[in-house]
């Protein structure tokens, strides 16, 4: 009877250890995915972009666009809106620019109820301005100057100030007083140092 017991186990042993055999090399070849596919996943890339919904921000240069290097002369950007007939309690600014020819000097909220704050990025400037709390006043722009912005130039050459919709996290925004996002139209503008 021990004999037949011995027997029976060294079968079972074989038949489990045949089923186990047969399940991983069904397994193992059920889960490789043809070549076409990986290489197609490797090589696909999103790229975030951000389409202009309503409004407008464009940089302006009053005056001449070329600028003298000599002295302690400041090159003055304006910042104009239009807000599409909404209130806007907010924006945020993404200004790429060539930081060694131009040294950034300041922004000046041109609205007596907005607050506006700079950023030094690498390569760019991030700005945020919100509207004090105590304002009652409606703010809706139409071709409104709302900020000035002062850069010092430190070499002679061809250079442009390029507002962007998107740079790393930094985004360029208007915020109505209904919490939407605006995303406006930009512009670029070149200059010229001597």
């Amino acid at each position: 009877m021990e004999e037949k017991n011995k027997t029976i186990f060294i079968y079972l042993l074989v038949i489990f250890f045949a089923v186990f055999v047969g399940t991983s090399i069904f397994l193992i070849l059920n889960n490789k995915k043809p070549p076409a596919e990986k290489e197609t996943i490797a090589t696909t890339v999103i790229i975030p972009t951000v389409k202009p919904t309503q409004g407008l921000l464009n940089l302006k240069l009053f005056g001449n666009e070329k600028i003298s290097l000599s002295g302690d002369k400041e090159l003055k950007i304006d910042l104009v809106a239009d807000s599409n007939e909404k209130n806007i309690v907010g924006y945020d600014l993404v200004l790429s620019y060539d930081p060694l020819a131009f040294d950034f000097v300041k922004a000046t909220s041109n609205l007596a109820d907005f607050k506006i704050y700079s950023y030094k990025r690498d390569g760019y400037l991030s700005f945020l301005a919100t509207k004090t709390l105590q304002s009652q006043t409606s703010s809706v722009f139409t071709q409104t100057k709302i900020a000035s912005l002062s850069f010092r130039p430190m070499k002679a050459g061809k250079y442009s100030f390029s507002l962007k919709p998107l740079i790393g996290k930094d985004k360029t925004n208007l915020v109505t007083d209904k919490t939407e996002v605006l995303n406006p139209k930009l512009n670029e503008l070149e200059i010229e140092v001597f």
